[in-house]
């Protein structure tokens, strides 16, 4: 548990002591708490970055930083923030006679109405934007305002001021998310009043004019996608709500039609589909016909090269939303007429394996297979497979299973689970010869075929594919003399866990070359660190080897005295 007393011993060294130097240099500031016990500070460096910190006690349960670090949980602007509070902790201890520091509720408290009305207008001449929240934030007070206006001003300017010339980049995202959040917070307390026509205004801003920024805009770290992923949400919480009037669905259902006629909603990521979601939900409840159209508007606009999977998807919303209005005919009668769809045919498929209906299934498996062969889509070929291995397990069809099974188990590496299910198909006194006649068809088959290169040895290739059979077998010998003479260090890890304490002495000499190999080589702090970690795992894990370990670390210390890097993390590994 992170705590206010151990973060420094518990995070790296690196970001504590980059997170002190930022404390040191007073660039905490306005560390507040509020009223459920929360911090939130900003930390001044390159740009203003916002902290906040949850604490219980002194137990740090939760912190959060809008900088784009992402090495670690904690970065070095939240290691200065703890730096503060545990100051402050200290500071704030009451003595006799001395009050201690105000939290923000504390002086809000102690402030009249004048000083808070003057407080406001003071704040408003020097922040147009804080005066048009503080008008939103009480806009039922005025029956009058032109709140859809409004809005769009609002929106506008938070993206005028996180944009450069019309375009936001990366690091522009985080604070432009940050600074919408108000926007929509002011959803949540609209939609909590019941007032769906101001969380309708306000998600209608926001999907159009984010929608716009995202097309010109770096949002590689997917926080404009956020922003527009919530707005669709409160379009979709307006669609569910009980009390919501059919005005109002109704007219949210002809912004939604309106809004995916427009192509950009599919071509950059899945909003698209986001939004006919909502829209499939509306039309439940409003006009059913007008979503029908909307789908058939969709299909003809959405036709070319790569609309496949746009015609399909709006092939299976029709199908499923005839039968949710109570039109299961015309479902069926599309059902039958759309089989060459994936998703179609597997609905039918499983209605025909729940009526063990298994000749039809195996038709229909096996012609989508062919489609699907057809098309140049071996995944969907796998797929159709599977259940062709289900359904030859539900008829106890054991020649089917084995094929199967077996092929699974060896199509991309080894599948433990297939593996399994392959030998379970055979009585036990049978595996053994099936399992070694399988081994000597790969060496076969290996030593038969034309190598590469010399990167491409025979030793390598079947210790790649045979391995894990031994691994499954528990053939811990067989496993330790398949190891090439030549390994790396991710293949002694691959057997590590099996071989280190069966054969520590074997192992030992295998990683002493792989050792000195990754010493010789390394270059950068990091690589003298993975180095270090692999030396202390063998020390750890392997009886006798300390002395061996220690003796190589030593010798590189000596072999490379210019590389202090190396001498730092070596010394780590002999304990000094």
């Amino acid at each position: 548990m992170l705590t206010l007393d151990n973060f420094e011993a518990t995070l790296t060294s690196k970001i504590v002591q980059r997170g002190h130097e930022y404390f040191k240099s007073q660039a905490v500031e306005t560390l507040n708490e509020d009223s459920t016990g929360n911090w939130s500070a900003v930390v001044s460096g390159s740009e203003d970055y916002e902290v906040e910190v949850v604490l219980s006690d002194k137990n740090v349960a939760e912190t959060s930083c809008d900088c784009p670090y992402d090495g670690g949980p904690v970065c070095k602007h939240v290691v200065a923030v703890l730096y503060a509070l545990r100051e402050q902790a200290t500071t704030t201890k009451k003595k006799p006679g001395k009050p201690g520091k105000m939290t923000f509720e504390d002086l809000l408290f102690q402030v009249n109405l004048d000083e808070l009305r003057n407080f406001v207008r003071h704040q408003r001449q020097g922040d147009r934007e804080f005066g048009e929240k503080f008008m939103l934030f009480f806009a039922e007070k005025d029956p009058g305002m032109n709140v859809l206006g409004k809005y769009e001003g609002l929106v506008r300017g938070i993206i005028r001021s996180n944009s450069s010339q019309g375009f936001m980049d990366y690091r522009q995202t985080f604070a432009f998310a940050k600074e919408i959040r108000s926007v929509l917070n002011a959803t949540d307390t609209a939609i909590s009043q019941k007032n769906y026509r101001d969380a309708f205004t306000i998600a209608k801003v926001i999907c159009q004019e984010v929608m716009q920024l995202i097309q010109t805009s770096d949002d590689s770290a997917g926080n404009i996608g956020g922003v527009l992923s919530s707005g669709i949400q409160i379009f979709e919480d307006i669609a569910e709500a009980e009390t919501v009037s059919p005005e109002l669905l109704s007219e949210l259902l002809g912004h939604l039609e309106k809004a995916l006629i427009d192509k950009s909603w599919f071509d950059y990521g899945d909003y698209g589909y986001e939004l006919l979601a909502v829209a499939e939900k509306t039309a439940l409840r409003t006009e059913p016909e007008s979503y029908l159209n909307l789908l058939d508007t969709l299909a003809k606009i959405h036709v070319g090269k790569y609309s496949d999977y746009k015609q399909d998807h709006f092939k299976k919303a029709r199908i499923r939303f005839l039968a949710s209005i109570g039109r299961p005919e015309e479902a069926e009668e599309l059902i039958a007429a759309n089989l060459d769809v994936v998703e179609v045919r597997m609905g039918v498929v499983q209605q025909a394996i729940e009526k063990q209906d298994f000749v039809k299934a195996k038709r229909l498996v096996a012609e989508g297979i062919q489609i699907a062969k057809g098309k140049n889509h071996p995944g969907t070929v796998d797929s159709w497979e599977k259940v062709l291995l289900d359904i030859a397990q539900r008829e106890n069809d054991v020649v089917t299973v084995r094929h199967l099974t077996q092929k699974f188990a060896f199509d991309r590496g080894l599948n433990a689970q297939y593996y399994q299910a392959w030998k379970a198909t055979f009585p036990p006194g049978e595996w053994p010869g099936v399992i070694e006649q399988y081994i000597q068809s790969v060496i076969e088959k290996q030593k038969a075929k034309p190598r590469k290169g010399i990167w491409d040895s025979l030793e390598h290739t079947l210790f790649l594919w045979l391995s894990p059979i031994f691994i499954q077998e528990e053939q811990w010998e067989r496993l330790l003399n398949f190891i090439p003479k030549d390994p790396g260090a991710s293949t002694l890890s691959t057997v590590h866990p099996y071989l280190s304490k069966r054969y520590p002495q074997k192992m030992l000499v295998l990683y002493l070359l792989v050792l000195e190999n990754l010493g010789d080589k390394a270059s950068s702090r990091n690589e003298y660190q993975h180095l270090a970690e692999l030396m202390k795992k063998v020390k750890r894990d392997i009886e006798g080897s300390h002395t061996a370990v220690d003796g190589l670390a030593a010798g590189l210390i000596q072999k490379y005295s210019r590389r202090p890097a190396m001498a730092e993390e070596m010394r780590k590994v002999v304990g000094r």
